[in-house]
């Protein structure tokens, strides 16, 4: 039975049973313990996202208008005696449209005697469905991301219009722009950055439950500092007494490995699961709780046992999509320009 060794990791080559399993890995005196591969935090699609529409979705199809009412109101002022007010004013409704037009599909299956043949206690069905889990999540995670992302950049010079990742082609106008925030100079940069990201959302009277998202290497960065130590100094608890979770001027912090640019590593890491690269262009993320749109309307999972196999199947399907609704709610940190 041929057993490979690549990248630190050994491979049954399955000839002990017929070519069919070639390349799967069937353990014999192995540990119990399972080495499970290291998971990113996924923070974006549960902290900002909401799954509000989801219900409206599967009621009307894969296209939603989301109404908003114009403010028209207006103040007409003193009327004098015998004077008139003037013409009245109407209600008036705007939509913003939001489609679902993303999705996944998986198909797997699980010999028997693949499964006798492995360390009890292992449930491959169970791992590959976890397996598909995770690959979903990831996938709206990195749509959730993508959106913000998208909505920071012009969709052209001083329009004030981000793009809208969930339109045709992802570069129709949004409704806003997701404001950005450069990284200025001087050792109090990062600290200047911070105040004027929540400055903005202060200026539109944001209320909602702010968080900010903020990649490992800002972490490290921030760490760094002298004053990080003083905790006074940034409004409240310092990250370093919780770890991963704290506040900084008073919003919670999250620390995500998905957002801004990754630590430098020189080896190989086999068992690192896989990630998405969609925020890795800005240092941080703030924004409230809502601000962006995550819905999956649809899901089929079904499983069955294949005629001519002695095999147990799983098939699924998933529909989904992300928007940003809130555009004002949301503002993005970005590097110092080169």
């Amino acid at each position: 039975m041929a057993t490979s060794f690549t990248d630190g990791l050994y491979k049954d080559g399955g000839a002990r049973l017929t070519n069919g399993t070639a390349g799967v890995f069937i353990p014999e005196l192995w540990s119990a313990q399972l080495l499970t591969d290291t998971e990113d935090k996924l923070v974006l699609g549960n902290l900002f996202g909401t799954s509000t529409y989801e219900g409206e979705f599967r009621r009307e199809g894969d296209v939603l208008r989301i109404p908003h009412f114009r403010d028209t109101v207006v103040d007409k002022g003193v009327v004098p005696a015998y004077g008139s007010i003037g013409s009245a004013d109407k209600a008036e409704l705007e939509y913003v449209k939001m489609q679902v037009a993303k999705g996944s599909s998986f198909h797997f299956e699980v010999d028997n005697l693949h499964q006798l043949q492995t360390k009890q206690g292992i449930s491959l069905m169970e791992e590959l469905v976890r397996q598909r889990a995770r690959r979903t999540a990831l996938a709206l995670d990195a749509l959730v991301a993508t959106a913000i992302v998208q909505g920071s950049i012009e969709t052209a010079a001083n329009s004030g219009l981000g793009k809208d990742a969930n339109s045709d082609g992802g570069t129709s106008p949004l409704h806003g722009l997701v404001e950005s925030v450069p990284l200025g100079t001087g050792t109090a940069a990062r600290y200047n950055q911070l105040v004027d990201m929540i400055a903005l959302l202060d200026d539109v009277n944001s209320e909602g439950e702010r968080y900010l998202v903020i990649g490992t290497s800002v972490k490290a960065e921030i760490l760094k500092l002298k004053e990080f130590m003083d905790a006074s100094h940034w409004g409240g608890e310092p990250i370093m007494v919780k770890g991963f979770i704290g506040t900084v001027l008073g919003v919670p912090v999250i620390v995500s490995n998905t957002v801004g640019k990754r630590v430098t590593r020189k080896g190989k890491q086999a068992l690192v699961g896989p990630t998405h690269a969609a925020a890795q262009s800005v240092d941080m993320i703030l924004g409230t709780a809502g601000s962006v749109a995550a819905v999956i309307p649809h899901v089929d999972m079904d499983n069955y046992k294949p005629e001519a196999k002695f095999t147990d199947a799983v098939k699924a399907r998933v529909h989904y999509d992300a928007k940003v609704i809130a555009p004002q709610e949301l503002v993005v940190a970005t590097p110092a320009a080169p």
